[in-house]
């Protein structure tokens, strides 16, 4: 049952409008509430715990947990800040510690956890495409399955960008649909290179290009297409093995591209010409005034730095951004830096750049989807404001786990 509620865990992390009890309590917590009782059911039943599921760079989150309830202590106090601690505490210790001790304890492998997120993505693609059809051409919409205790807060909006209403799958708008799209999008692929489904591969590709279309997260896509090239490049250099004919194809590439959009451009297909510029801005943070996508975060991000340099150690508090203005800074990063302090800053860039370097050393094989899913849920959290995102700390599990099997041959 144990690990049965554990890929339920798993599959639902990207789940977080479907249902929702309220803003705080969605499936993928329900899931690993429970997930937490039945451990400790098991542990005081059979007194068997497992010590051996903490690697080194582990005690860089735990540091930067204990940064997180100083600064609660010496910031401003109040519930809100006490909630944003709790937070803090259930993504750290539930999603990600709770997730490696049942990994360890009932002996889950990478490609248990990938199979099931591939699964997940295949489901979560299949709702945001139906749902784009649907809102578009039918006057059908899964929002009224979803739960509306908190409003838009725990359900789904639609955003009209470029003609169509964009949708945001089972997350609750398009952004952040992105990042749990691509973050399972590597995992996905990681599960079908190793498992030799190289048809399916293609499958899920295409499967990918359409959903990010009924999005059209501007961020997503930029971060999907930035990361894909990244970790091309990577490999390639890495290996010393691009050869001449590949070089002619990524040449015939951009300037089919490039051919392409001037032509568009020049003629004005389907107003692109407008599309192009709105796309630009978004990605450029070239958009003014404090009620579009940019421009908000760009306030946001100056108020964030001064508030840090007001208080650079400790800072103000957890929440304290949200607590000040209710858009929050909207960059994870700069949470942390303005609410937590400098010395939390330092200790979770360490754990992420530790985690970077697993995925650096993993074999030539299965290192590029991986390479994909961890920049871009890194590069992600630059333009978002929640830490508590279940499906990165999914991924950062199954990081380390694969990590470990192969250095013990088990891969």
């Amino acid at each position: 049952m144990v690990k049965n509620l554990f890929h339920g865990f798993v599959f639902l992390a990207p789940f977080t409008s479907f249902f929702a009890i309220s803003a705080w309590l969605r499936l993928p917590v329900i899931a690993n509430q429970l997930l937490l009782l039945i451990v400790i059911v098991s542990v005081l039943i059979y007194g068997k715990v497992k010590t051996k599921f903490i690697f080194k760079e582990d005690l860089y989150l735990l540091v930067f947990l204990a940064l997180v309830w100083v600064s609660l202590l010496l910031g401003y106090r109040e519930k809100r800040s006490f909630n944003h601690t709790l937070a803090y505490t259930n993504a750290i210790v539930f999603f990600f510690f709770l997730s490696k001790y049942v990994v360890k304890h009932i002996k889950i492998t990478s490609r248990q956890i990938s199979r099931t997120m591939c699964f997940s993505f295949v489901v979560s693609s299949l709702i945001i495409l139906i749902d784009f059809i649907g809102i578009n051409y039918f006057d059908f919409s899964f929002r009224k399955l979803f739960s509306v205790v908190d409003g838009k807060v725990s359900n789904m909006d639609y955003y009209i960008r470029s003609g169509f209403r964009r949708v945001g799958g089972v997350a609750e708008e398009p952004g952040t649909m992105a990042l749990f799209y691509n973050l399972y999008f590597g995992a996905t692929l990681y599960f079908l290179i190793r498992e030799k489904h190289i048809k399916t591969v293609a499958f899920c590709v295409v499967l990918f290009l359409f959903c990010h279309f009924a999005m059209l997260s501007s961020a997503g896509i930029a971060l999907a297409l930035f990361c894909s090239l990244t970790a091309f490049l990577f490999e390639k250099i890495s290996r010393n093995k691009i050869t001449k004919k590949q070089i002619n194809w990524i040449f015939i590439f951009i300037i089919f591209t490039l051919i392409t959009l001037i032509s568009m451009l020049i003629f004005n297909i389907g107003n692109m010409r407008f599309h192009l510029v709105e796309f630009g801005n978004k990605i450029m943070f070239n958009e003014s005034g404090t009620v579009t996508s940019s421009g908000q975060r760009i306030f946001q991000w100056k108020r964030a730095l001064t508030n840090f340099i007001q208080h650079p150690i400790f800072g103000h508090g957890p929440g304290f951004g949200v607590h000040e203005d209710h858009e929050g800074y909207l960059s994870v990063y700069l949470t942390i830096l303005a609410d937590i302090g400098i010395i939390a800053f330092i200790f979770f860039v360490a754990f992420q750049e530790a985690i970077f370097k697993k995925v650096i050393q993993l074999s030539n094989t299965v290192r590029p989807f991986l390479f994909f899913a961890v920049t871009t849920s890194f590069l992600h959290l630059c333009i978002v404001s929640d830490f508590y995102h279940a499906p990165l700390w999914i991924l950062l599990v199954l990081i380390q786990l694969i990590y470990t099997e192969e250095k013990a041959g088990i891969l």
